[in-house]
């Protein structure tokens, strides 16, 4: 009882501030409320209004059930309070609701209702309540505060509808801030009018490293990596999401030397602390490059400087791990990691298998089922392609089966690749036919080609001549279609078969695509 009238008394601090950090975990909000009912203070409107902003808005302690439990057994609530709740309830629709209730309580909006509000409505499937709250704001007078004009600028964006944001932005021309016009270019570029969002850009008359940022990434994202380059070496100052957005622009358009050399430069000349995007763009570079020695370089640097490895940057560790082959080292990242999802099982798993592990794949897969997630169509094609290529025919078939019949999850073109492919390798050719013949959607050419590679391999020449005359009659300008046949008869000895086999692509004048290899050194 002691500590409850203690935090009682904090609650009673004159800094709001202040007397929401009363309350360090909701065990203490729940033991004040009681405290409150049993002295008769539950009535007390200056109490029980921050009663409900600790339990709305604590740090610490913060209970959003419980908040909306105390506020419906306050009689008469107070506009603070119902600014309170709709605040805390911002990430759904739950806000409105209370706005509605505010209003027939007799309550006139603010200009701190109106930003949580405007936030909520875009969770909503269409911009019907965005327009209706736009009116409100009008009506109440308050479409003249920049918060409240900033809310409906993002809003209008995320909907798409950029000429409304444009609109609402130039009817408050005189008090739009550096947030009016990045929330305005970032909805242009998101929406792939990138070009518009330079023009934005161009006109805008105080420039921040967030405006600049929002330009870079609006660039990179529309693939246009050259343009976001020169924005980057002209920026008067950049942050850990200036050299982020560029290397995480680099990674995904598969430009992995530019990445790491960039992270590098980041860390070493300009000494930056990575953020978390970029840590995981440039692991995703090495990961790409199969670049092993700098995948640990890396590991060993975030180790180093005490970064925190979260789920998702863990797992794309292990990922890396696994894709250049050390399966140990991805083994470790994989059991040290406190929280794992559905991703980071499938990228164990996934490395397993291509590492030839189809057995301790499998293994790892029974563990998932018991303390893990539920499996996903990516664990079972990850699963599939370690049971093709460690021979594991009986368990490939059965795992199919389970896919489909335990967890219902309906077969890809993917999963029929991976079975025609494990029954194509075990020699099992008319099975994998007929599983192929029997699929629900048209079977692609590469099924075809694997289809003429096992024939190759196991001599199965008829159906090899069958199936690759049918191949080169689905793509007559492929290549490698005709060399795959040529190979079936060379393999038989059936030289002049060849010879007209050749003798054909040459009067379709093929050309012949060229090999490469990217070997780390």
């Amino acid at each position: 009882m002691k500590m409850a009238a203690r935090i009682i008394e904090q609650l009673h601090h004159p800094s709001l501030s202040q007397a929401l950090t009363a309350l360090t975990a909701t065990s203490h909000l729940h033991q004040a409320h009681a405290h409150l009912i049993v002295s008769g203070l539950a009535s007390h409107p200056f109490t029980v209004t921050r009663l409900l902003a600790c339990a709305a808005l604590s740090p610490s302690a913060s209970d959003l059930p419980h908040a909306k439990t105390i506020f419906l057994h306050t009689h008469n609530p107070s506009p603070f309070m119902f600014n309170t709740i709709i605040m805390a309830s911002s990430r759904t629709l739950d806000s409105v609701t209370f706005y509605v209730c505010m209003l027939h309580a007799g309550h006139f909006p603010d200009n701190f209702t109106f930003p949580f509000l405007i936030k909520s409505s875009s969770a909503s499937p269409t911009s019907l309540l965005g327009h209706q709250l736009h009116a409100h704001v009008v009506k109440f007078g308050l479409d003249r505060d920049v918060f409240v004009v900033n809310n409906m600028i993002a809003l209008y964006s995320s909907f798409r509808e950029l000429r409304s944001a444009r609109k609402v932005f130039d009817e408050s021309y005189s008090l739009v801030d550096v947030v009016s016009w990045t929330t305005l270019i970032t909805g242009f570029s998101n929406s792939g009018q990138i070009d518009e969002a330079r023009k934005i850009f161009d006109l805008m008359p105080l420039k921040n490293t967030v405006s600049w940022n929002a330009m870079i990434s609006g660039y990179a994202g529309s693939s246009r990596i050259n343009e976001a380059r020169k924005l980057f070496d002209e920026m008067p100052d950049r942050d850990a999401a200036s050299w982020s957005a560029m290397v995480s622009g680099y990674s995904q358009l598969g430009m992995c030397n530019e990445a790491l050399d960039l992270f590098m430069e980041m860390v070493t000349g300009d000494k930056m602390i990575p953020n978390e995007a970029a840590l995981v763009s440039a692991v995703s570079a090495c990961a790409q490059l199969r670049a092993l020695e700098e995948g640990r370089w890396l590991h060993s640097y975030i180790k180093e400087k005490k970064l925190r490895i979260n789920v998702t940057l863990g797992t794309v560790l292990l990922d890396m791990y696994g894709k250049c082959g050390s399966i140990l080292d991805a083994a470790g990242v994989f059991n040290l990691m406190s929280e794992r999802n559905v991703n980071s099982w499938n990228s164990m798993i996934a490395g397993l298998a291509l590492n030839g592990c189809g057995k301790e794949a499998l293994a790892l897969f029974w563990k998932m089922q018991f303390v893990g997630p539920s499996p996903n169509a990516i664990t079972f094609i990850a699963l599939l392609t370690g049971c093709s290529h460690s021979g594991l025919i009986t368990e490939g078939r059965w795992l199919f089966s389970m896919m489909t019949q335990v967890y219902g999850i309906k077969p890809q073109l993917k999963h029929y690749g991976c079975m025609v492919d494990l029954l194509g390798r075990a020699g099992l050719v008319k099975e994998a036919l007929d599983f192929v013949e029997k699929m629900p959607m048209k079977p692609h050419s590469e099924l075809w080609g694997a289809l003429v590679g096992a024939c190759r391999i196991h001599g199965q020449v008829e159906l090899g001549e069958e199936l690759g005359k049918r191949l080169i009659d689905l793509e007559p300008h492929h290549g490698g279609r005709y060399a795959l046949l040529c190979n079936i008869f060379a393999a038989a000895q059936r030289w002049d078969d060849v010879a007209m086999v050749r003798d054909l692509e040459k009067g379709r004048k093929v050309l012949k695509n060229p090999g490469n290899s990217i070997v780390e050194t």
